[in-house]
Parts: C-alpha cells; structure tokens; sequence
C-alpha cells in the first residue's frame, strides 16, 4: 500500500527501500510488471504498520495499486478461499469449521438474501438479483480483505480464473479446494441444482481436474504479527 504522505522524505524512503531489498516486486499480482518502482507496506498503514524500513518491500505501481490495503498472512483477519465444483460442498465445509464473529462471503446467499420471498431452490434466482448479487459480493470482498479484526473471512470462489488464484496464493491467502469427486458432484448437482449448473461442473473439472484431498484439520487463525519472507 502506497504512503500518502508524500514529500520528499517519502521520495527519500522509497529510495532507500528500492536500494535495500533490490528492484524485484515482492508481490507479484496479475498485471505485474516486474520491476518495483514503489514502495508497500507490509502491515498497512491503516492496520497500524510504521513508516519505517523494516515495514516496505519493494513493489511496481501495478501490484501496488491493486493490492491497496488487503490483508495478507500475519495480521488483521485471516482470509480463507473456499473453491470446488458446485453442489461439492463447500458451505457444508463452512458452516462446519467457521467460528462466532467470522464473516461468510456466498453469491448464493447474498442473492437468497436480497430476496424476500426465497426460491424454493438453491442457486436459482433472476437476473436482475444476480446482477445486484455481483455488486454486494464484491463490495463485502473490498471491506472484508481489509479488517483489522483478528476473525476468519471465508469466501466462497467456486471456479477463480488461474491468475485469480495466484494472486490469492501470492496475498498468504489460505485456499482449500472441497472436492468429493466428480461422481458425487454430478449426482447431487443433478438433484439440488438447476440444469444449467451441470455446465459449471463441466468447467470445473475442465479446469482444475483431478479432485485435491483435503486436510481433515480446519484453518488455524495465526496469533503472531510477524512474518516469514
């Protein structure tokens, strides 16, 4: 996250940052050009991160943007990714390992929510609510990724493009793929979903494959503020 307070003490710091620790970004984000020419906060300055040395690394002016002031591994809330196929079972995996004051972030529940009378199936709704469903999700990811609380964000991102996920895996992100297999996707799609969903389970395996196995223990909420680099 870039400083805003500017001058030349700030010019004077990036300097410093750039001659200390090289011309590499250390984020490596989609749209990353490679070559640092700002400096970020490791702890935001939002989250209570000094304006000090030990406190920026190295990052291009792409990364630096998209980052802003997102949470990464060591401080604030820990962010874990839910991805799998639809009807694998991810809010089940959810709803079983989150804990009092953690924030769950579901397209499928939000769009339920905007709704006052709830469809009578999960998953679907009309246009008009999905659209909307899109603006709240990513309004509650932009709030969500940037508490300093120290609570469990999960959300729900059931097919992310690859780079999408590269730049979770790149922010410490914990991601957890909840696969029981293609056989048991397919069947319980066929009963608890709409038709067109078969198509996101299509995808799903056209894209990520063979199911990953999943530790039985749940994510553990870190209590240290440092880091390892």
């Amino acid at each position: 996250m870039a400083s805003k307070r500017g001058g030349r003490a700030s010019a004077a710091m990036t300097a410093l940052v750039l001659a200390t620790y090289g011309l590499q970004c250390h984020l490596r984000l989609k749209g990353c050009t490679g070559v640092a020419t700002t400096k970020d906060h490791l702890v935001p300055y939002s989250h209570g991160g000094e304006d000090v040395l030990e406190n920026y690394r190295p990052a291009c002016r792409s990364c630096n943007s998209r980052r802003q002031n997102k949470v990464m591994t060591g401080y604030g809330a820990s962010v874990v990714v839910l991805i799998g196929p639809p009807a694998g079972g991810k809010t089940t995996y959810l709803l079983e390992h989150a804990k009092p004051n953690d924030v769950q972030i579901d397209m499928d529940a939000i769009c339920r929510a905007l709704m006052p009378i709830a469809p009578t199936a999960s998953h679907d709704y009309p246009e008009h609510v999905r659209h909307i469903g899109i603006k709240a999700r990513a309004a509650a990811v932009h709030h969500a990724t940037r508490l300093r609380e120290r609570v469990t964000v999960w959300l729900i991102h059931a097919i992310p493009k690859p780079d999408d996920l590269a730049d979770y895996k790149r922010m410490g992100w914990q991601v957890i793929t909840v696969d029981p297999g293609r056989e048991v996707v397919e069947s319980r799609a066929r009963r608890e979903r709409p038709e067109q969903m078969m198509h996101q389970v299509a995808r799903w395996y056209a894209t990520y494959g063979v199911p990953v196995i999943e530790p039985d223990a749940p994510p553990v909420a870190l209590t240290s503020t440092g880091r390892q680099w």
